[in-house]
C-alpha cells in the first residue's frame, strides 16, 4: 500500500465519507454518535459528512484519521466533540466504511486494550 508521509506518520489514500462514529462517552460506554463537518455555525448539524481515512503511527500501528471536508471541523454529538482531526481506532468505524479503507490491503486487524487497530503484512 502506499502512503503518504507526513509529520507525525502516514495517511493512506483512499478517502471514505462517514456519518457516525462509534467514541467512548463521559460514562465509558461506547456509543454511535452523528458525525458531520462544519464551518462556521457549530450549533446545528450540516448535511455535509466528514472524510476518514488510514493513519499509520511511526511503530506501524494502522488506525484512523477523521477529517472535515474542505479544512472544515469535525463535530461529532450535539454537544460532545469539536475538532478539526480525529485519530482512532478501526472499530470506531461502520462495517460499510471499514470495509471501503480496507479493500485490497493486506492489513491484519488486532485487538490491543479495547481498540481496534491494524498491522501491515
Amino acid at each position: 500500500m502506499e502512503w503518504q508521509k507526513r509529520r507525525d506518520g502516514y495517511l493512506g489514500k483512499t478517502i471514505v465519507d462517514i456519518k457516525t462514529l462509534r467514541v467512548l462517552d463521559s460514562s465509558d460506554r461506547v456509543r454511535r454518535f452523528r458525525v458531520c463537518t462544519v464551518f462556521k455555525n457549530f450549533e446545528s448539524f450540516s448535511s455535509m459528512p466528514a472524510q476518514a481515512r488510514l493513519f499509520k503511527s511511526e511503530n506501524g500501528f494502522i488506525g484512523v484519521l477523521v477529517t472535515g471536508k474542505n479544512e472544515g471541523y469535525v463535530k461529532v454529538g450535539k454537544n460532545f466533540l469539536l475538532l478539526q482531526v480525529i485519530k482512532t481506532g478501526l472499530n470506531s468505524l461502520s462495517k460499510k466504511a471499514l470495509k471501503e479503507l480496507l479493500k485490497k490491503r493486506n492489513i491484519e486487524l488486532t485487538d490491543i486494550d479495547g481498540t481496534t487497530v491494524g498491522l501491515e503484512k
